[in-house]
């Protein structure tokens, strides 16, 4: 994903906006597409553009965008987007946590440190510990030397 700062080089004007949606739009409601704009992320010109026209509404007796129907489409769009990410995220985590309880099946059945520390990547050292003791797997030193430190915090 781009940075903003890196889009800077890609301003769009008034006038561009204009000529790739072939809609006008008033001064005040382009500064709103201005923001929109620069908060799409790595999305070219012609491609924001499209997907402006595409969701937007317009007034055809002078060819205006309907800036307030266009937020609402816009909106629409993002919380669909946004449950899309949720789920994605959710199943990142739930694969994480799987792979995790196998490299640490692994570990232990074969002493391997390798496999530990691939787990704790991944989970990180209180879950992998906690999640040993769940499967009732034997505990290293380096689990040990967790709970300890983690007990004395807690005084």
């Amino acid at each position: 994903m781009q940075s903003n700062s890196h889009k800077i080089s890609e301003i769009m004007t008034k006038k561009e906006f204009e000529e790739l949606t072939r809609r006008l739009i008033t001064d005040e409601d382009y500064r709103f597409v201005e923001n929109l704009y620069m908060a799409a992320g790595n999305m070219g010109k012609a491609e924001f553009c499209k997907e402006v026209r595409s969701m937007c509404a317009y007034d055809g007796a002078n060819d205006h965008i309907e800036l307030r129907q266009c937020l609402k489409e816009i909106g629409r769009h993002v919380g669909v987007q946004d449950a899309e990410l949720s789920l994605l995220k959710k199943t990142v985590k739930d694969e994480k946590w799987e792979l995790a309880e196998f490299l640490i099946g692994k570990a232990c059945a074969y002493e391997d440190t390798d496999f530990y520390r691939e787990a704790v990547k991944l989970i990180g050292q209180r879950e992998v510990t906690l999640m040993k003791l769940r499967m009732d797997l034997p505990l290293w030193e380096e689990d040990k030397k967790y709970i300890i430190s983690a007990v004395e915090a807690s005084k």
